[in-house]
């Protein structure tokens, strides 16, 4: 079965759902599972780094690419599931950097992981960051689709260019065969029915293999 088969609807158009999803849901799981982090990225966002803005992108943005004056950055999950920590770097990530835009005297505005105002992820596809899963998400050649996207409109100078090229989802309907909507037999890939299991991400074989652990040593990332 081919992927131009299947009917593909999005999240929502509820803006307080998106909203959710994209910020309170992973908060108040990260606030259970490991209060501390959360404390400590809530006192970070606060805090100007002592760096400038290129080395900052380079130091805590895992890949970034730019569409005019957008950037596009791309923060990894640090597990195979559902890493609301990663949610809490983006959030972070972003906060500081507009902080440091504006101290240059740069205009600074952040967009949100599940931005409600704009498609990241398919921005990031024209971008050069990978191309899309099945499920409309984009899925990175060196992550997968296990990572979080965050956005800034700015008019600095400096031009992000991806730091690898390449596809990322190789169609091999993993997710698709174990996803509990069935969505091979119903032909619909329904967002707004998910179940956050993360099964799709879990099970997807890009960024798994030797190439994505040589390109993060690369880096100085840890693999999984």
């Amino acid at each position: 079965m081919k992927r131009s088969t299947l009917t593909f609807i999005p999240l929502s158009n509820d803006l307080g759902k998106i909203r959710f999803f994209g910020t309170l849901m992973p908060a108040l799981l990260l606030l259970k599972q490991a209060p501390g982090q959360f404390i400590r990225h809530q006192i970070r966002r606060r805090l100007t780094p002592r760096m400038g803005v290129e080395a900052y992108i380079q130091q805590y943005a895992d890949d970034f690419g730019q569409l005019d004056d957008l950037w596009i950055f791309v923060h990894r999950w640090h597990t195979t599931t559902f890493d609301p920590l990663a949610f809490a770097r983006a959030h972070t990530f972003l906060a500081q950097l507009g902080r440091l835009l504006r101290r240059e005297g740069y205009e600074a505005e952040p967009l949100d992981p599940l931005s409600p105002t704009v498609n990241l992820p398919q921005l990031a596809i024209r971008a050069g960051l990978g191309n899309a899963s099945p499920y409309g998400l984009l899925t990175h050649p060196i992550f997968g689709p296990r990572l979080i996207l965050s956005g800034m409109r700015t008019n600095h100078p400096l031009q992000l260019r991806p730091r690898w090229g390449g596809g990322g989802c190789t169609d091999c309907m993993a997710c698709l065969k174990l996803c509990p909507q069935k969505p091979l037999e119903t032909l619909e890939v329904n967002l707004g029915l998910c179940q956050t299991c993360a099964i799709c991400f879990a099970v997807c074989p890009t960024g798994k293999g030797r190439r994505a652990r040589a390109a993060l040593a690369e880096i100085g990332r840890d693999a999984f």
